[in-house]
C-alpha cells in the first residue's frame, strides 16, 4: 500500500486537513475552528474530521501541523498567536498526536505554505522564497530542499523585513515593517488614515481588500496610489531577499494576492531598481498554485521528511 501522510492547516477561522501521498492531495475535509473556545473542542472536532478523511483513503504515517504564531521547537508548542489567544503555551504536537494516535510535528503555517509549494506547487523541486499575504505578512525560505528557520527560529519572517525607514507601525511593535503595508491589516490601516486625511475616493470607511481591489480596478486615484505602495514595500523585500539569500523564485500567495496584478508594477520597478548586484531578469516572481492547501500539504510533506 501506498505510503500517506496527514496535514492540518490550523487557522484562526477554519482547520483544514488532508490526506497526501507522493503524488500530491488525495483527501481534504475543513471545520471552523471557533478559536476562542480553545483547543479542547478544537481536538474533538478534529478526531471527527480526521475519521471521515482517513476513511477516504490510506492510513497516513504521521501528522504535520500548520500553525500561526511563534512555534517552540520541536517539541511542537504554541508560544503565542494573534489569532489564537487562548492557546498560548498549548503543546499542539503532544495533544495532536494523542488525539489522532499519530506521531506529529508542528511548523509555522507560512514556513509550511513554502514546503508545499517547494514539493507540490509553483515552485516544485526549487529553491525558493514565498510572501503569504493575508492578515499579516508570512514568509517562508526553503534552500537545500529545506525550511530555514535558524538558531533564533525566526527565519523566514520576510513580513518584518524593513521597508521605510521609521514608516507606520506594525503589529510587531515596530515601524515600517512589509506588514504595514501589504497586509490587509496594513491597507485597511492605510484606508481608515487617507479618510482621517480627508483624501476624496470612492473607497468606504472600513473598506477591505477586495473593495480597495474592486475600486483600483475601476480607476479610483487613492485605491491605486496604496495598491502601489504595497507593491513598492514588496519590491524591497524581493531584492533584500535576493542580497540576503541569492535566491532567484518568488511565490506569492495568500488572499490579498488576489490584487497582485494591481501591485506587480510598482514591486517590480521598485525591486529593479534596488537590485544592483544581479540583473533583476533572473528574478521569478509567480503566484501560488496551490492556494489554500499549500500548507497543509507541506505541513505533510515535513513529516514525510522527517519521519518519527
Amino acid at each position: 500500500m501506498d505510503q500517506a501522510w496527514l496535514g492540518i492547516d490550523l487557522g484562526g477561522t477554519n482547520t483544514r486537513l488532508g490526506l497526501v501521498d507522493e503524488s500530491g492531495l488525495l483527501a481534504r475535509e475543513r471545520f471552523a475552528t471557533q478559536a476562542p473556545l480553545g483547543p479542547g473542542p478544537w481536538l474533538e472536532n478534529l478526531q471527527a474530521a480526521a475519521a471521515e478523511l482517513l476513511a477516504q483513503g490510506p492510513r497516513p504515517a504521521a501528522v504535520g501541523v500548520a500553525s500561526p504564531g511563534i512555534i517552540e521547537r520541536p517539541q511542537g508548542i504554541i508560544l503565542n498567536s494573534p489569532n489564537l489567544p487562548a492557546w498560548r503555551d498549548f503543546p499542539l504536537a503532544r495533544e495532536v498526536g494523542r488525539a489522532l494516535g499519530l506521531p506529529a510535528l508542528v511548523e509555522n503555517d507560512a514556513n509550511c505554505y513554502a514546503l508545499g509549494e517547494h514539493r507540490f506547487g509553483a515552485g516544485a523541486g526549487r529553491d525558493l522564497a514565498c510572501f503569504t499575504l493575508g492578515t499579516g505578512v508570512g514568509g517562508g525560505l526553503i534552500i537545500g530542499g529545506r525550511v530555514v528557520v535558524g538558531p533564533l527560529g525566526t527565519g523566514g519572517e520576510l513580513g518584518h523585513t524593513l521597508a521605510v525607514s521609521g514608516g507606520r507601525l506594525c503589529g510587531c511593535g515596530a515601524r515600517g515593517c512589509v506588514e504595514a503595508y501589504a497586509s490587509a491589516t496594513g491597507l485597511k490601516g492605510l484606508i481608515r488614515e487617507a479618510h482621517e486625511q480627508g483624501r476624496p475616493t470612492a473607497l468606504e470607511r472600513g473598506a477591505g481588500v477586495n473593495r480597495l481591489t474592486q475600486a483600483a480596478e475601476s480607476g479610483d486615484e487613492l485605491a491605486l496610489e496604496l495598491l502601489a505602495q504595497a507593491g513598492r514595500a514588496l519590491g524591497r523585500a524581493f531584492a533584500n531577499v535576493a542580497a540576503f539569500t541569492g535566491l532567484d523564485l518568488i511565490i506569492i500567495g495568500g488572499g490579498v494576492s488576489a490584487a497582485w496584478p494591481l501591485m506587480a508594477p510598482a514591486a517590480h520597478e521598485e525591486m529593479c531598481d534596488r537590485l544592483r548586484l544581479v540583473d533583476p531578469q533572473r528574478m521569478e516572481i509567480r503566484r501560488s498554485q496551490l492556494g489554500d492547501d499549500a500548507p497543509l500539504m507541506g505541513a505533510a510533506a515535513m513529516v514525510r521528511d522527517n519521519p518519527l
